[in-house]
């Protein structure tokens, strides 16, 4: 009985602390430009992204990573899109893309969704920047459309992490679901993580990151384990060395997310690769410094 009332008081304590985040969430909602998004429908799924610029530039694709969305990039725009049309999507799971989905959430499936939708709107030959996952996505587009990507851009890439891909058999377990949404989308937890591990403190934005949160807090517990599940990171790297594009490697120097080894590891894979490191920028280096990043991304583009 004791250990019956002790798993009540727990999952009520969790209950009220998780209570309090959909405030927050909504607070970041302000900061949020909805007005800039469009949608298209692939695959039976709601698919978000956002345009910027002339079409009859050289399109650039941004496409984030782990529980990021298009807010990502915010910093990169105003910039990038004087040189290029920008299309930068929402993957399924996240950000204003839809949540529910039937299928096993592959870096590949994802890959070909982005696709589509370049399809869909007739856009032929671009460029694609991936940060974090969002490079493993990059990746496999670059691998699966090779007559339409120019060139690829991969940052603080995950690509050479070891790769762990577990049933995870308790998903269904009320309480396991419970603690992960109080570990990846409690406020507090994730301010903390965002500011210790993924960007250099001095760089952290209050109204960025409660706008990020806005539309992190959407995501469902059910999307981490699909993507969990349907790990094909692996077979990516057994791949890589067949990419036959100029690419991109972009890195912080105080990334503690993605160890900064993994640049070397990708320019070992890929031949016609080149590497940049930024110097006080962590696992976002869109955040801590978009100057230099769109200085780095412009020279590699405009000099191909």
């Amino acid at each position: 009985m004791k250990k019956i009332f002790f798993s009540v008081v727990v999952l009520v304590l969790l209950l009220i602390l998780i209570s309090c985040d959909p405030k927050i969430a909504e607070e970041g909602k302000k900061y949020l430009d909805v007005t800039s998004y469009r949608f298209e429908q692939l695959d039976g799924l709601k698919i978000a992204y956002r345009e910027f610029s002339d079409p009859s530039k050289p399109t650039l694709v941004l496409i984030h990573g782990f529980m990021g969305n298009t807010t990502n990039f915010e910093k990169l725009f105003p910039t990038l899109s004087k040189n290029f049309h920008l299309v930068v999507v929402d993957l399924p799971g996240f950000g204003l893309s839809d949540k529910q989905i039937n299928k096993p959430l592959s870096r590949r499936y994802m890959a070909w969704v982005v696709g589509e939708l370049l399809e869909k709107k007739g856009i032929v030959r671009y460029h694609v920047l991936g940060h974090s996952m969002g490079s493993e996505v990059a990746a496999w587009l670059a691998l699966d459309r090779p007559g339409n990507v120019a060139s690829l851009i991969l940052v603080s890439s995950s690509i050479c992490l070891d790769s762990v891909n577990q049933t995870m058999n308790f998903s269904d377990n009320v309480f396991v679901r419970i603690f992960l949404r109080l570990a990846f989308l409690n406020y507090t937890n994730m301010k903390n993580t965002f500011k210790n591990l993924l960007v250099v403190k001095e760089n952290f934005d209050e109204k960025q990151f409660l706008s990020n949160y806005y539309l992190v807090y959407q995501t469902p517990v059910k999307v981490v384990f699909q993507l969990a599940q349907a790990v094909d990171t692996e077979e990516l790297r057994e791949l890589l060395p067949s990419l036959n594009l100029p690419t991109l490697i972009i890195w912080g120097l105080q990334d503690n997310a993605t160890p900064v080894e993994g640049a070397s590891c990708l320019a070992q894979k890929i031949a016609n690769s080149q590497v940049v490191l930024l110097d006080q920028a962590g696992h976002l280096p869109m955040i801590d410094q978009p100057e230099k990043m769109v200085r780095a991304i412009e020279q590699f583009l405009l000099g191909l």
